[in-house]
């Protein structure tokens, strides 16, 4: 018992002892101690199968209201629930904290994910159950050099219910120097800077770094925070601070002051928070130039985890850099324990290590960038001048494109199966908003092929498409070898709802003299409908079919989805141009 409350008092969990065998976590339950010392393994047999070694009955257990038993392994503790299927679960972030010294609020932005390959670990859900833990309400990434976790860390955070703060670390290189920051977006606007920041460390520049012109084109949106060692380069350049401060939409000195094995690592990051501190506050006024913020770069999730980043280093470099057994999820105490013998009297520090905290908590509240899901992102493709000249718009380019494909490659008196089957695939293709895809597709291979490069014959399913191979993008006819177009490309995969009846827009009719029209008001442009035009519309949450005359205002029409996007859209950029 003594090594389990040990175990426990260390993990800081709030616990009740009821007897010898037997403790109580509130908001968690009694766990039932396993006594383990004269068993040579966790496991025996029971015929064919292996179960726990539990010497007492599970069910005197559960109706004694005990529903779990944990036992040493290794040199962890582990739980299992006597009502699931035996499994290892960490004791750890079960019950509730014990309470807290201060009570200050705090976000922990300083999250490094596994996605930060040989370097950050720890299961992103199992970061957001110690933040939940906690008691905190939101958390923030900040991988270095990569975007790559956003995306599922926003998936896992929406599944708890939790507010995701998407954050990303990189270097500036200015004059030979170079500076550590981060970036937080804000808003869309700002993800979108994010975004193209990552693409240019990682695709534009050759040394991933990026240069201070760049980063001043991006800061619409962001939270831009100074590395910790960035202290002496922002007192020497105080123009170019405050220009930065015009662009971003806040900035931040990032306060993280860990302790490290080394003490070359640990005297500058001193010297650079000493400096900081002397520069950018005004004593007379207790305000700050650029606002301190705690955020304290997080490799692994508890203290024992301190070896995971040593062995993921040497993995990577062969050496373990930079290491320290403190870069892990702290709680504010903890946090407070760091960094009060740091400051002198000459500080209030109990409103300074406040006003740190606050700053992380206006990050979050302010970051509501969000990736939107559900919606395909295929760029457009962007027109050369002669083949504006030559076809006008896209849609009309992609279908001359086929027809010549079919001209080339097909013989006369073949083409009724050809016909019937591409005109099935362009509807699909046009419906689902693929026709960019497909001329992105033509236009990369096309190139390829001019430049002498080899292409394949096809991959994949693209090999049932018959549009790919009319254009040029595969090789194999999928008539001739009987290969379905549903493997490529199936409509409903891509959001295309098929409705039984749906308004489809045909030709222009000339109208004769005298002739009377109904004019309307629909996805934001003036339309004139002959009398007799049928029209699939909802009308008090009822679909039905009306004609053209019979039409009520707030009638919802239910245009078919290829002339949505290309009719109607294509009328738009005319009316707007």
């Amino acid at each position: 018992m003594e090594k389990l409350i040990a175990w426990l008092d260390t993990q800081n969990i709030l616990y009740n002892i009821v007897d010898s065998e037997v403790v109580d976590l509130p908001d968690f339950g009694k766990i039932f101690l396993a006594d383990l010392s004269s068993v040579k393994s966790i496991f025996r047999q029971r015929g064919d199968e292996l179960i726990f070694n539990l010497m007492e009955d599970p069910q005197i257990l559960m109706d004694e209201g005990i529903f779990h038993v944990v036992f040493p392994f290794g040199r962890n503790w582990y739980y299992y629930d006597l009502r699931e299927k035996f499994s290892f679960n960490i004791l750890k972030h079960i019950g509730r904290p014990k309470p807290p010294k201060h009570d200050i609020p705090f976000v922990n932005l300083g999250i490094h994910t596994p996605f930060e390959l040989l370097n950050g670990s720890g299961d992103i859900a199992a970061w957001i159950r110690k933040a939940r833990w906690l008691g905190q309400k939101a958390l923030g990434i900040c991988d270095r050099n990569t975007m790559a976790a956003t995306l599922q860390f926003q998936k896992e955070c929406s599944a708890a219910g939790f507010h995701p703060v998407f954050g990303y670390s990189f270097t500036v290189e200015d004059e030979g120097e170079k500076i550590d920051m981060k970036v937080y977006s804000l808003t869309q606007r700002g993800l979108s800077g994010m975004l193209r920041i990552q693409k240019e460390i990682m695709v534009d520049e050759g040394n991933q770094t990026l240069t201070l012109a760049s980063l001043l084109t991006y800061g619409a949106g962001n939270c831009l925070v100074f590395g910790t060692l960035a202290a002496d380069w922002m007192s020497r350049h105080k123009d170019v601070v405050a220009q930065m401060q015009e662009a971003f939409d806040l900035i931040f000195y990032q306060v993280d002051l860990n302790e490290y094995k080394a003490d070359r690592i640990d005297s500058q990051r001193l010297l650079a928070a000493k400096s900081f501190f002397r520069n950018f506050h005004d004593p007379a006024t207790d305000s700050f130039t650029i606002e301190p913020i705690l955020i304290t770069d997080c490799y692994y999730i508890d203290r024992d985890d301190a070896h995971s980043k040593i062995v993921l280093n040497k993995i990577a470099t062969g050496a373990a850099h930079d290491q320290s057994d403190d870069q892990y999820f702290k709680n504010i105490d903890e946090h407070y324990a760091t960094l009060r013998p740091l400051f002198d009297e000459e500080w209030n520090f109990e409103a300074l290590f406040a006003r740190m905290c606050r700053n992380t908590v206006r990050i979050a509240e302010a970051a509501d960038a969000r990736f939107i899901t559900g919606q395909m992102y295929m760029p457009q493709y962007m027109m050369r001048k002669e083949e504006v000249s030559q076809y006008a718009d896209r849609r009309t380019m992609f279908r001359c494109l086929l027809d010549e494909g079919l001209s080339a490659k097909i013989p006369a008196d073949e083409r009724a199966p050809y016909n019937e089957r591409l005109k099935e695939e362009v509807y699909i293709i046009e419906s689902t908003d693929n026709v960019d895809y497909f001329l992105v597709q033509w236009d990369m291979v096309r190139e390829a092929h001019r430049r002498g490069i080899v292409t394949g014959i096809g991959r994949g399913s693209a090999g049932g498409s018959l549009v790919a191979y009319l254009l040029g993008i595969t090789s194999i006819d999928p008539i001739r070898y009987g290969l379905l177009f549903s493997r490529f490309l199936v409509p409903e995969r891509c959001g295309l709802q098929w409705c039984e009846a749906v308004t489809s827009i045909a030709s222009e009719i000339p109208l004769k003299a005298g002739e009377r029209y109904v004019e309307i008001e629909a996805q934001g442009l003036h339309l004139r409908l002959h009398p007799d035009a049928q029209l699939s519309v909802i009308n008090r949450e009822r679909q039905q079919v009306v004609y053209a005359d019979e039409l009520s205002c707030g009638d919802e029409i239910l245009f078919d989805r290829r002339d949505y996007l290309w009719t109607l859209n294509f009328l738009k950029e005319n009316t707007h141009g």
